[in-house]
């Protein structure tokens, strides 16, 4: 037994005092409680730069006399005021446009004869009557509605069964005639036909031969 004993307490240091336990603990403590002080300024800063720009960003759009989405209403309202002229009801009378602006005929729609003109390729074919007593002339008629101040167009007779036979076209607006030409197969022929204050217009074509046609190149209106 006494042999055991002193193998036992043989080694002075294989034990921790208590003192050396509870000044290794107030030391973990102390490094503890000065990590949790860094975490909470760091802390303290991100939310104050937070805080910051939270108060900034609506105070700059101030500065600049009008929040960002009051500006761009503000532009839209802008180009819908410098487009106002261009809108308009298209109607009978045509597509709206802007003054000056040239209108294809072709995007009107004949009040009267629709049947008797065949739009293509930009072009308005107009074929002839068959001649008969019943049946001497084609007649178109387009409401303008005030809206147009000429007609331009390059006139062709675009089949014909001689050289020889003619067409005669008129354009009558509100039933007063202002352009007359007879034409023969050949080159073509440009017609300008100014007109003002003109509520319909009216195209009559008459033929020698019921076998010829006569084609309006490109034909267009000027808007008012």
């Amino acid at each position: 037994m006494p042999l055991k004993d002193r193998k036992i307490n043989g080694n002075p240091g294989s034990r921790t005092p208590p003192a050396e336990h509870a000044a290794a603990a107030a030391d973990a403590a102390s490094w503890m409680q000065v990590a949790l002080g860094a975490i909470g300024v760091v802390v303290a800063i991100v939310a104050a730069v937070f805080a910051y720009f939270a108060w900034i960003q609506p105070h700059s759009s101030e500065e600049t006399g009008r929040p960002p989405a009051a500006a761009n209403t503000a532009a839209a309202d802008t180009a819908g005021a410098n487009t106002g002229d261009a809108i308009g009801d298209a109607g009978s009378g045509g597509p709206a446009a802007a003054g000056g602006e040239r209108v294809p005929l072709s995007q009107l729609r004949p009040v009267a004869g629709a049947a008797y003109i065949h739009a293509g390729a930009g072009n308005l074919t107009m074929p002839c009557a068959s001649g008969q007593s019943s049946d001497r002339q084609r007649t178109v008629e387009y409401d303008l509605l005030n809206r147009y101040t000429s007609l331009a167009t390059n006139l062709t007779v675009s089949k014909a069964p001689d050289a020889d036979s003619r067409v005669q076209i008129k354009i009558f607006s509100d039933g007063r005639e202002v352009a007359n030409r007879t034409l023969k197969r050949g080159p073509q022929d440009r017609l300008y036909v100014p007109f003002e204050g003109v509520e319909k217009m009216r195209i009559q074509l008459i033929c020698e031969s019921p076998e010829s046609e006569l084609t309006l190149g490109n034909p267009s209106l000027v808007h008012s």
